[in-house]
């Protein structure tokens, strides 16, 4: 199983529409495809991590650079696993007001090689957002339901 996780420029609200339409469309494909991951959504940045077969990853990370929603995408890590890190989330998804990207980087040091650095702190802070749904830190933002 790979992973991988990238930073975007979001062109679209946290609180829009067209956000709570790639929660929902991607809680039903990822279904489909065997395919798990996250989704944080701050005002202008997206940062997402996906998780499962190769093939139907990298199709998806292929379609994600003609989505109109958001532009600049930047690989920040890949690589192989032997377990999920998000085995519960089709899609789960955050916003500023479950943890600001900008307020995690201030507070938290992340250990390691700097070449790893863009990645590390990318996956550390979807898990501490994850965490702080998953154990009632906050509320989950309003999106569809986890399918």
């Amino acid at each position: 199983m790979d992973y991988l996780i990238y930073k975007s420029t979001a062109l679209v609200a946290p609180d829009s529409a067209a956000c709570r339409d790639i929660v929902t469309v991607s809680q039903r494909n990822n279904a489909g495809f065997g395919l798990t991951g996250f989704l944080h959504a701050e005002p202008g940045l997206f940062i997402q991590y996906l998780e499962g077969p190769a093939k139907p990853l990298w199709a998806l990370y292929e379609r994600l650079h003609l989505d109109p929603r958001h532009r600049d995408l930047r690989l920040l890590g890949r690589g192989h696993l032997d377990r999920r890190r998000f085995v519960d989330w089709r899609m789960g998804y955050s916003d500023e007001q479950v943890l600001s990207f900008a307020d995690f980087k201030a507070q938290v040091s992340v250990p390691g090689p700097a070449a790893d650095a863009p990645r590390d702190e990318a996956i550390y802070f979807l898990k501490v957002a994850c965490a702080r749904i998953d154990i009632g830190i906050v509320e989950a933002p309003l999106v569809a339901p986890d399918l």
